[in-house]
Protein backbone atom coordinates (compact mmCIF):
# COMPACT_ATOMS: atom_id res chain seq x y z
CA UNK A 1 0.00 0.00 0.00
CA UNK A 2 1.19 3.27 -0.62
CA UNK A 3 -0.46 6.60 0.21
CA UNK A 4 0.94 9.20 -2.85
CA UNK A 5 0.77 12.54 -2.00
CA UNK A 6 2.56 13.95 -5.16
CA UNK A 7 1.70 13.43 -9.22
CA UNK A 8 3.79 15.07 -11.76
CA UNK A 9 3.26 17.89 -14.39
CA UNK A 10 5.22 19.06 -17.22
CA UNK A 11 5.75 22.38 -19.07
CA UNK A 12 4.11 21.12 -22.74
CA UNK A 13 6.02 23.85 -24.71
CA UNK A 14 9.48 23.20 -24.33
CA UNK A 15 8.37 19.70 -24.53
CA UNK A 16 11.01 17.42 -27.15
CA UNK A 17 8.71 14.39 -27.41
CA UNK A 18 11.88 12.35 -26.29
CA UNK A 19 9.81 9.84 -24.54
CA UNK A 20 12.10 9.07 -21.50
CA UNK A 21 9.15 9.93 -18.80
CA UNK A 22 6.90 7.27 -20.68
CA UNK A 23 9.82 4.72 -20.63
CA UNK A 24 10.99 5.57 -16.87
CA UNK A 25 7.16 5.83 -15.04
CA UNK A 26 6.78 2.24 -13.72
CA UNK A 27 2.95 2.33 -13.19
CA UNK A 28 1.95 3.29 -17.22
CA UNK A 29 0.84 6.52 -15.84
CA UNK A 30 2.09 8.28 -18.65
CA UNK A 31 1.62 7.91 -22.36
CA UNK A 32 2.81 9.72 -25.38
CA UNK A 33 0.07 11.00 -27.81
CA UNK A 34 1.36 13.28 -30.39
CA UNK A 35 4.75 13.27 -29.27
CA UNK A 36 3.85 14.61 -25.89
CA UNK A 37 3.38 12.92 -22.50
CA UNK A 38 -0.31 12.63 -21.02
CA UNK A 39 0.12 12.21 -17.53
CA UNK A 40 -2.99 9.52 -16.15
CA UNK A 41 -3.53 11.21 -12.75
CA UNK A 42 -4.70 8.28 -11.04
CA UNK A 43 -1.81 5.85 -12.25
CA UNK A 44 0.64 8.11 -11.16
CA UNK A 45 2.23 6.63 -8.30
CA UNK A 46 4.83 10.10 -7.25
CA UNK A 47 7.86 8.26 -7.74
CA UNK A 48 9.39 11.23 -9.43
CA UNK A 49 11.35 9.08 -12.06
CA UNK A 50 10.27 11.15 -14.93
CA UNK A 51 11.51 14.25 -13.26
CA UNK A 52 14.70 12.72 -12.81
CA UNK A 53 14.89 11.79 -16.49
CA UNK A 54 13.94 14.04 -18.29
CA UNK A 55 16.60 15.86 -20.18
CA UNK A 56 14.59 19.18 -20.56
CA UNK A 57 14.34 19.78 -17.19
CA UNK A 58 10.94 20.61 -17.87
CA UNK A 59 8.58 18.15 -15.43
CA UNK A 60 8.24 18.31 -11.28
CA UNK A 61 6.62 17.16 -9.34
CA UNK A 62 3.69 18.33 -7.10
CA UNK A 63 1.51 18.00 -4.17
CA UNK A 64 -1.94 16.29 -4.99
CA UNK A 65 -5.41 17.74 -4.21
CA UNK A 66 -6.05 14.85 -1.42
CA UNK A 67 -3.84 12.19 -0.87
CA UNK A 68 -4.48 8.49 -3.25
CA UNK A 69 -4.00 5.90 -1.21
CA UNK A 70 -3.42 3.21 -3.66
CA UNK A 71 -3.73 -0.82 -2.26
CA UNK A 72 -5.04 -4.38 -3.21
CA UNK A 73 -6.42 -5.41 0.17
CA UNK A 74 -5.02 -9.07 0.73
CA UNK A 75 -8.61 -10.40 2.12
CA UNK A 76 -10.18 -8.53 -0.58
CA UNK A 77 -9.41 -11.35 -3.31
CA UNK A 78 -9.83 -15.39 -3.25
CA UNK A 79 -8.00 -16.54 -0.31
CA UNK A 80 -7.12 -19.95 -1.44
CA UNK A 81 -6.28 -18.24 -4.73
CA UNK A 82 -3.81 -15.81 -3.03
CA UNK A 83 -1.98 -18.69 -0.49
CA UNK A 84 -1.59 -20.91 -3.62
CA UNK A 85 0.20 -18.25 -5.58
CA UNK A 86 2.55 -17.21 -2.56
CA UNK A 87 3.00 -20.85 -1.93
CA UNK A 88 3.57 -21.55 -5.77
CA UNK A 89 6.27 -18.82 -5.62
CA UNK A 90 8.21 -20.06 -2.40
CA UNK A 91 7.13 -16.43 -0.73
CA UNK A 92 6.16 -15.69 2.49
CA UNK A 93 2.89 -13.55 2.94
CA UNK A 94 3.98 -11.60 5.94
CA UNK A 95 7.21 -10.87 3.80
CA UNK A 96 7.28 -7.07 2.96
CA UNK A 97 8.09 -7.03 -1.07
CA UNK A 98 8.59 -3.21 -1.26
CA UNK A 99 10.37 -2.22 1.82
CA UNK A 100 9.84 1.49 0.63
CA UNK A 101 5.92 1.35 1.24
CA UNK A 102 6.05 -1.62 3.25
CA UNK A 103 3.73 -3.60 1.00
CA UNK A 104 3.55 -7.01 2.03
CA UNK A 105 3.84 -10.01 -0.28
CA UNK A 106 0.01 -10.79 0.15
CA UNK A 107 -0.99 -7.66 -1.44
CA UNK A 108 1.48 -7.81 -4.30
CA UNK A 109 -0.23 -11.48 -5.01
CA UNK A 110 -3.98 -10.35 -4.56
CA UNK A 111 -2.93 -8.28 -7.42
CA UNK A 112 -1.98 -10.43 -9.15
CA UNK A 113 -5.09 -13.14 -8.79
CA UNK A 114 -7.65 -10.30 -8.98
CA UNK A 115 -6.09 -9.67 -12.36
CA UNK A 116 -2.65 -7.65 -12.95
CA UNK A 117 -0.95 -8.47 -15.89
CA UNK A 118 2.58 -7.28 -15.62
CA UNK A 119 4.31 -5.53 -13.22
CA UNK A 120 3.29 -1.92 -14.74
CA UNK A 121 -0.22 -2.64 -13.49
CA UNK A 122 1.14 -4.45 -10.53
CA UNK A 123 2.74 -1.29 -9.30
CA UNK A 124 -0.18 1.32 -10.46
CA UNK A 125 -2.47 -1.33 -8.01
CA UNK A 126 -0.39 -1.22 -5.09
CA UNK A 127 2.41 1.65 -5.64
CA UNK A 128 5.09 -0.63 -5.22
CA UNK A 129 8.01 1.05 -7.22
CA UNK A 130 7.26 4.20 -5.64
CA UNK A 131 9.77 4.69 -3.48
CA UNK A 132 13.73 3.08 -4.93
CA UNK A 133 12.04 0.41 -7.35
CA UNK A 134 14.86 -1.62 -6.79
CA UNK A 135 14.42 -4.71 -4.06
CA UNK A 136 10.31 -5.26 -5.18
CA UNK A 137 10.69 -6.09 -8.28
CA UNK A 138 12.33 -9.75 -7.89
CA UNK A 139 9.31 -11.30 -5.66
CA UNK A 140 6.60 -9.43 -7.97
CA UNK A 141 8.04 -10.82 -11.06
CA UNK A 142 8.19 -14.23 -9.54
CA UNK A 143 4.89 -14.10 -8.36
CA UNK A 144 3.89 -13.05 -11.94
CA UNK A 145 5.71 -16.06 -13.47
CA UNK A 146 4.21 -18.38 -11.50
CA UNK A 147 0.87 -16.82 -12.53
CA UNK A 148 1.33 -17.87 -15.66
CA UNK A 149 1.62 -14.34 -17.21
CA UNK A 150 3.50 -13.02 -20.04
CA UNK A 151 7.37 -12.58 -18.88
CA UNK A 152 8.21 -10.34 -22.03
CA UNK A 153 9.63 -6.85 -20.90
CA UNK A 154 8.22 -4.20 -22.36
CA UNK A 155 9.64 -1.87 -24.68
CA UNK A 156 13.01 -0.01 -23.65
CA UNK A 157 13.28 -2.51 -21.24
CA UNK A 158 11.66 -1.17 -17.97
CA UNK A 159 12.57 -4.51 -16.35
CA UNK A 160 14.17 -7.64 -17.40
CA UNK A 161 12.02 -11.24 -17.14
CA UNK A 162 14.41 -12.41 -13.88
CA UNK A 163 13.35 -12.95 -10.64
CA UNK A 164 16.67 -13.42 -9.47
CA UNK A 165 16.49 -16.14 -7.72
CA UNK A 166 18.56 -19.22 -6.88
CA UNK A 167 15.83 -20.54 -9.06
CA UNK A 168 17.10 -18.81 -11.91
CA UNK A 169 20.75 -19.96 -12.50
CA UNK A 170 20.72 -22.35 -15.06
CA UNK A 171 21.96 -26.18 -14.98
CA UNK A 172 25.12 -25.15 -16.69
CA UNK A 173 26.21 -22.11 -14.64
CA UNK A 174 25.80 -24.41 -12.03
CA UNK A 175 28.33 -27.15 -13.36
CA UNK A 176 30.59 -24.30 -14.68
CA UNK A 177 30.92 -22.26 -11.36
CA UNK A 178 30.88 -25.01 -8.29
CA UNK A 179 32.60 -22.71 -6.03
CA UNK A 180 29.40 -20.14 -6.01
CA UNK A 181 27.78 -22.95 -4.05
CA UNK A 182 24.33 -22.45 -5.76
CA UNK A 183 23.16 -26.14 -4.79
CA UNK A 184 23.88 -25.59 -1.07
CA UNK A 185 22.12 -22.39 -0.63
CA UNK A 186 18.97 -23.87 -2.17
CA UNK A 187 19.15 -26.60 0.29
CA UNK A 188 19.90 -24.31 3.11
CA UNK A 189 16.83 -22.16 2.27
CA UNK A 190 14.74 -24.99 1.12
CA UNK A 191 15.72 -28.10 2.41
CA UNK A 192 12.04 -30.22 1.38
CA UNK A 193 12.86 -28.96 -2.38
CA UNK A 194 9.17 -27.52 -2.17
CA UNK A 195 9.97 -24.22 -4.33
CA UNK A 196 12.37 -25.79 -7.12
CA UNK A 197 12.44 -23.69 -10.29
CA UNK A 198 8.82 -22.81 -11.64
CA UNK A 199 7.60 -25.01 -14.22
CA UNK A 200 8.31 -23.73 -18.29
CA UNK A 201 4.41 -22.85 -18.58
CA UNK A 202 4.63 -20.77 -15.52
CA UNK A 203 7.85 -18.73 -17.32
Amino acid sequence: MAVVKLVADYAVEPCIGCRLCDIVCPSNAIEMVGRKPIIDDALCIGCGRCVDRCPEDIMWMEERAAPLTVTVRPEAAPQDAVLALLDKAGIDPAVSVCVCTLTPASEIAAAVVKGAKDLEEVCAMTGMRSGCGIYCVAPALRLLQAAGRDMKPPKAHRWYPSTLSLWDVPAEALARYPDAFIEEDRKAFDPDGKYAPLPENAR
